[in-house]
């Protein structure tokens, strides 16, 4: 196969399979990415319900926390028994209408106390007073108030999907009995305080009174995460393959951990998913390490049967394409190598034949038979005839073996169109043709003669096949300041408009009707405009209505 054949072959193989495997792996990347959306969907839905759970809890811990600060009396000794009383508590204060401390009072006597401690603690919160009617900004979680009352819609928050429960209370009771909790909750305004002190978070709840006063309570924080670890450890949700973990404000310290990992974090995959507690705990931040052995596999196989089995088919088509045009370039070249073959055993037998047609025409001459004058110039009318369709067909072997050459020369067209017309007169005249030669071209053109001699002697060989009908012929020569040009015109039928081009072509005539005498190989035309361009020349066909103008146009040379 040519190399420019199978290039084009190649890259018609190849583009398909790129495209295939391009595909196939765009398919692939885009299952991934599906997976692995799916995937952080339900670890984040995780992660939400447990949100959820902790929202529930500070939500029933506001209730039990209003109920319990309405039914205790704004006393020293009944603010002073709550820490004892609620393991959740670890301090109690009081403040009046104006925010001033009124318990514990901000002078203590023993230095040492709890309540000296709880003042030190609350340092900076007694600073920046509480503002009730402000919300947190976590950006400013140290000096502002929650209000539960107050839904925050932020993405960062989960005050809008709050829900009841029905657990009891975290903290016991009081002896005096008031309403239910919930009822009492939507009545009073009350809220978080949260603020930083040492190295954790701190949390206040507080209740105006009708009054103007503020109760409120300090939370202890390690009874209140062992609350919470107790309700995201219960056994009757749904467990996770993978590890979640409760983290503190920082981001790095592990509050928590659950799920049916084996606890080590080394072995299960990076975090994916992180979310914040429901304020005012959303200092804290939930996330999900999931399980190696619970990280969704993508279904690859499906996708690359696909393009594996395309790829292989194509390959299939393309070896079985490729070996039946190779075997059948084989036969084309093996009858072209017969025909070469059979072309030059041809011509020495047919040299053979017109020298001694040569030697018979000079003898008969001598006897002055005309019989056998006429007999031998049909004998070299048919012996020229066939040594120019031998040398067509071993031209065009040449030029389909990409090597068909010419070797031009300083040459005058003149002399040449002479002699190839006058080898041509007897023939076409005795056929009834008028042959009218015109020579105008004495400049000098960069010609190879025997390629000039073959293009001329095909054209008057159609004019002889085609034109007889019109019997006339005009050989014409003529130039301009840069070319040359050999004009050959017929009367003949003419060439439909449409095959003024196509008649060029390999195996292309006019007319294919034996029955009309018309015979050829369908060569002598390709042969011929490819020996033009050899010249950097041109063969075109034009109609005349009725007949036909073949225009050779060749460079000159200016000599001078």
């Amino acid at each position: 196969m040519p190399v420019r054949a199978t290039l084009l072959f190649l890259l018609l193989v190849a583009a398909p399979l790129l495209l295939i495997v391009w595909l196939g792996g765009m398919l692939l990347r885009q299952q991934n990415e599906h997976t692995q959306r799916t995937f952080l969907t339900i670890s984040r839905e995780r992660l939400l319900n447990h949100q959820r759970l902790i929202e529930e809890e500070i939500r029933r811990l506001e209730g039990a926390f209003d109920t319990l600060l309405l039914e205790t009396p704004s006393t020293s000794e009944a603010l002073r028994e709550l820490p004892r009383e609620q393991p959740l508590i670890r301090h109690a204060f009081l403040l009046d209408s104006n925010n001033q401390l009124l318990f514990p009072p901000s002078a203590s006597a023993d230095p040492n106390s709890e309540a000296s401690a709880f003042l030190r603690r609350t340092e900076s919160v007694w600073e920046t007073g509480l503002k009730p009617s402000a919300a947190l900004n976590e950006a400013e979680a140290g000096s502002n108030v929650i209000s539960p009352q107050r839904a925050d819609t932020s993405s960062n928050s989960s005050w809008t999907i709050l829900k009841q429960t029905t657990r009891g209370p975290a903290i016991t009771p009081s002896r005096n009995q008031g309403k239910p909790a919930a009822a009492i909750s939507t009545n009073v305004s009350s809220g978080w305080h949260l603020w930083f002190h040492g190295n954790g978070p701190r949390l206040l709840f507080w209740q105006e009174k009708s009054n103007r006063q503020i109760v409120g309570l300090e939370l202890e924080m390690p009874a209140l995460i062992s609350l919470l670890i107790n309700r995201l450890s219960d056994p009757t949700l749904t467990p996770v393959a993978g590890l979640m973990r409760l983290l503190a404000a920082n981001g790095r310290s592990v509050l928590h951990q659950w799920g049916n990992g084996n606890g080590d974090t080394n072995t299960a995959l990076p975090s994916i998913a992180e979310i914040p507690c429901t304020a005012p705990l959303n200092m804290w931040r939930l996330d999900y390490l999931p399980d190696p052995d619970e990280t969704p596999r993508m279904e690859a196989l499906p996708i690359l049967l696909g393009s594996g089995g395309a790829c292989l088919a194509l390959i299939t088509v393309a070896i079985l394409f490729h070996r039946d045009s190779t075997r059948e370039m084989r036969e084309a070249r093996r009858r072209v190598s017969f025909v070469n073959q059979v072309s030059h055993e041809l011509k020495t037998p047919l040299t053979n034949i017109r020298l001694y047609t040569e030697l018979a025409q000079q003898q008969a001459e001598q006897t002055n038979d005309p019989d056998i004058n006429r007999h031998l110039q049909v004998v070299e009318a048919e012996t020229s005839r066939l040594s120019r369709l031998i040398h067509n067909v071993l031209t065009f072997a040449r030029q389909q073996r990409d090597q068909l050459t010419v070797h031009p020369k300083p040459t005058l067209l003149d002399p040449i169109v002479q002699r190839v017309v006058e080898t041509w007169r007897p023939t076409l005249e005795s056929k009834g043709f008028t042959v009218q030669l015109e020579t105008n071209a004495p400049q000098t053109g960069n010609l190879d003669p025997d390629a000039i001699e073959q293009i001329l002697g095909n054209l008057l060989s159609n004019v002889e096949k085609y034109a007889a009908d019109g019997q006339h012929v005009l050989i014409r020569t003529q130039q301009d300041s840069t070319h040359l040009h050999l004009i050959v015109e017929d009367r003949g039928p003419g060439i439909p408009a449409a095959q003024l081009d196509s008649i060029f072509a390999p195996f292309v005539r006019a007319r294919n009707d034996l029955t009309e005498g018309v015979s050829g190989t369908g060569i002598g035309l390709t042969i011929s405009r490819q020996l033009a361009h050899l010249h950097h020349g041109t063969l075109t066909a034009t109609n005349l209505h009725p007949g036909t103008r073949f225009t050779l146009t060749l460079p000159a040379v200016d000599l001078r």
